[in-house]
């Protein structure tokens, strides 16, 4: 009996959880994913009907119907590509619809966006504001994020038993399930996680997570973004401030600071450096709006005046 696309589907998922046992996050965003084409293909029919036309036909809906944009839909397309390479290693399929397919989505190029010195200088200046265990768990929050480029989620699933006090690192699970351990650097940072968790011990929280509101509940990712999204609203930035932008920032830094890029692609987990280069540009674009504003040129020919008021 010919398999169905849902039973595909549902097979392919037990697969990710059970054999390559991915993460909760990987999980949801495939089941997103092949959700999405299961209702467009009915998810009733045999997945061997299912050929290179099926895939045209869905991402022209993408693109045509659903408007997502182009990194959303080449992430679908993703997701399909994987799930029926697994089909065809696990003989469901002879053939995977994606072979020899000439469809490719390609993405705009887009700098990630960072924040400022200044403006990051303004953020932590604003997580002072809050009352006590709350000022404690933002000003960690904000501070872990930029000194270890951590991803929102892999935030969020740090539990007590992934920190080492002796060296204040942290393990970390990140995109495919891969381990990576992140530092927070002595100084500041290392004070700030150590004045957090004597703050979390005194609520004595059931939960194993290393990150818990006042009434000792675990932070998701959610409560994460609201917390970042809302202090920097109140610290008066006129721009919306994402997790994400917090972990863009650190690599920029540390690039612009000199660190070798392959130290930089380790922090962040990337499993190409291809993916790190992208902050090399970030830091080029940054020296040429320096250049620009000192002129020097205008400077020595006398069209300038030097900031220090000398010609």
């Amino acid at each position: 009996m010919d398999c169905s696309l849902a039973d595909a589907i549902a097979r392919f998922l037990d697969h990710c959880r059970i054999a390559k046992r991915l993460s909760a996050n990987t999980l949801r965003a495939y089941q997103t994913d092949l959700g999405d084409f299961s209702r467009f293909m009915r998810g009733g029919q045999p997945v061997v009907e299912i050929d290179r036309e099926c895939l045209r036909r869905y991402a022209r809906k993408l693109f045509d119907v659903d408007c997502l944009k182009e990194a959303s839909a080449k992430r679908r397309m993703a997701s399909l590509k994987v799930m029926f390479r697994w089909l065809e290693r696990d003989e469901v399929i002879a053939l995977s619809p994606f072979h020899r397919l000439d469809l490719s989505i390609r993405l705009p190029r887009r700098l990630p966006r960072n924040l400022a010195a200044g403006e990051m200088r303004t953020l932590l200046r604003a997580c002072d504001g809050q009352p006590g265990h709350a000022s404690m768990l933002l000003r960690f929050i904000i501070i872990c994020l930029f000194s270890t480029g951590l991803r929102v989620g892999e935030l969020a699933n740090v539990s007590v038993d992934d920190l080492d006090s002796n060296d204040s690192s942290i393990l970390v699970r990140g995109k495919g399930n891969r381990e990576r351990r992140v530092f927070l650097p002595k100084g500041e940072a290392a004070s700030t996680l150590r004045q957090y968790l004597k703050s979390r011990c005194s609520l004595r929280p059931r939960s194993e997570k290393l990150l818990v509101t006042s009434t000792g509940s675990p932070v998701d990712t959610q409560h994460i973004r609201r917390l970042v999204v809302r202090l920097a609203e109140q610290a008066g930035l006129n721009r919306r401030v994402t997790p994400h932008m917090l972990r863009h920032t650190a690599a920029t830094q540390l690039i612009e600071a000199g660190v070798d890029i392959r130290f930089v692609q380790k922090l962040l987990g990337h499993a190409s450096i291809a993916t790190t280069q992208i902050y090399t540009q970030v830091s080029d674009m940054s020296l040429k709006a320096t250049l620009e504003r000192a002129d020097t040129l205008g400077r020595v020919k006398g069209e300038r005046r030097w900031s220090t008021g000398v010609d």
